[in-house]
């Protein structure tokens, strides 16, 4: 059993308590056991040794009666701090970013996800690495393995650089795939849909949902490194294409951002974007700031966004009531109890009419086969005038209702 102590200070306004939790939660993912919990009131760091070293003999001994394999610290570390504590604890320290970096490396499945991992990892303990001999183990077998560090100490700065460099070259490679197949999906002219949030918000599951497919789904932390696409059939008729993406979390690390931008960037290319959020969550408004925040870092401005309230069967009317007074606007659903998803769909369907172009124009009854043609792309209301033409009121992208038009004046 891998037994661990959770550290942190409290910084400024006791924002500690807003990660506190959440660490505990990542342990819980990769099957730590988390004895307990210390923090000590300051408001930054001992540059030293991260905590004093009055409250550091107190977790020494608490460690050694209870036999704690390791201690992860509710921030990151410098590499003069991990040094120290080690030393002076004589067990491993891990930091949260390590911890999520080690979430990462258990579930990455595809090649993109374990070259975006690897290249994180690098780059993230470069610092700790270089000139540290045991310390190389890190880049191994992950958290309670022993890696090939121990074995070759002559690992050297231009080694790892060149690791890095190598790596991204194969990642270049697969992104380069990604390139020409979202260039189909852009040529394609079907509406683009980025489902976003914070990690176990239920990004996967709702794809799953509105395709008709099974994606893995758990109840735990950054289930999904991998982007999955797929198309759905709208109640207008319409196709759209959905796509999900990796978690959001409360100070993601740059250089995590920078391996997963060729998966992130997707977004980008989106034309809506679907925020979910678990109401269950009682910091859900503080998670959803995290979603615009990253969001923003990745440089997604002013696209068009639905917010999804997930999981509304776990709270009650009261509650729900409540959020809807604050967000009347956004969708309130759940997708394992398959509540108001119609509903979300219909909302989906009247959002890309407010981003589509809206032409009316008089088709003869010979010509409506031409809306049949792109019903796919399109949306269109139509009736009989008095002349027997009919009177069509259309959505759709700007191109295909251009070819409308010019196919109806043949």
């Amino acid at each position: 059993m891998n037994k661990c102590l959770l550290v942190s200070i409290t910084g400024y306004l006791n924002k500690f308590l807003e990660t506190f939790g959440e660490l505990e939660q990542l342990c819980k993912t990769l099957n730590f056991f988390v004895v307990d919990k210390i923090y000590q009131k300051r408001t930054k760091p001992d540059s030293a040794y991260y905590i004093g070293k009055g409250k550091l003999k107190k977790i020494k001994d608490f460690c050694d009666r209870n036999k704690i394999n390791f201690i992860v610290i509710n921030d990151n570390v410098t590499a003069t701090q991990r040094k120290n504590i080690e030393k002076f604890l004589n067990i491993k320290l891990f930091d949260r970013t390590e911890i999520i970096l080690e979430i990462f490396s258990r579930h990455a499945k595809t090649q993109e996800g374990k070259l975006q991992v690897e290249i994180a990892k690098l780059q993230y303990l470069l610092p700790y690495l270089v000139g540290i001999g045991k310390d190389l183990s890190r880049l191994g077998g992950g958290i309670g393995t022993r890696g090939p560090g121990e074995k070759e100490l002559e690992y050297s700065k231009r080694y790892i650089n060149n690791r890095i460099k190598s790596l991204k070259n194969q990642l270049a490679v697969i992104k380069k795939e990604r390139t020409l197949r979202r260039k189909k999906r852009l040529e394609s002219k079907l509406t683009k849909i980025s489902i976003v949030g914070y990690t176990n918000a239920g990004k996967s599951s709702l794809l799953s949902k509105l395709s008709g497919e099974r994606f893995l789904s758990k109840n735990e932390m950054f289930t999904t490194l991998t982007t999955y696409t797929r198309r759905v059939k709208l109640p207008s008729n319409r196709i759209a294409i959905f796509s999900d993406t990796v978690g959001f979390i409360k100070d993601l690390h740059p250089k995590i951002i920078e391996a997963f931008h060729s998966t992130l960037e997707e977004i980008n290319y989106s034309d809506i974007v679907l925020i979910l959020i678990d109401i269950s969550d009682l910091d859900y408004e503080k998670k959803l700031n995290t979603v615009f925040e990253t969001l923003e870092n990745i440089g997604v401005y002013n696209k068009p966004y639905l917010l999804v309230f997930n999981k509304i069967d776990l709270v009650s009317n009261e509650y729900l009531k409540t959020v809807h007074s604050k967000f009347p606007n956004a969708s309130y659903i759940s997708v394992t109890k398959d509540l108001n998803i119609k509903e979300l769909l219909l909302k989906i369907d009247k959002l890309i009419d407010k981003i589509s172009k809206k032409k009316v124009l008089y088709l003869k009854p010979e010509k409506l086969n031409i809306l049949f043609k792109y019903k796919r792309l399109i949306r269109f209301s139509m009736k009989e005038t008095v002349n027997n033409d009919f009177k069509v009121e259309i959505f759709g992208p700007e191109e295909i209702i251009s070819k409308i038009l010019k196919e109806a004046n043949k």
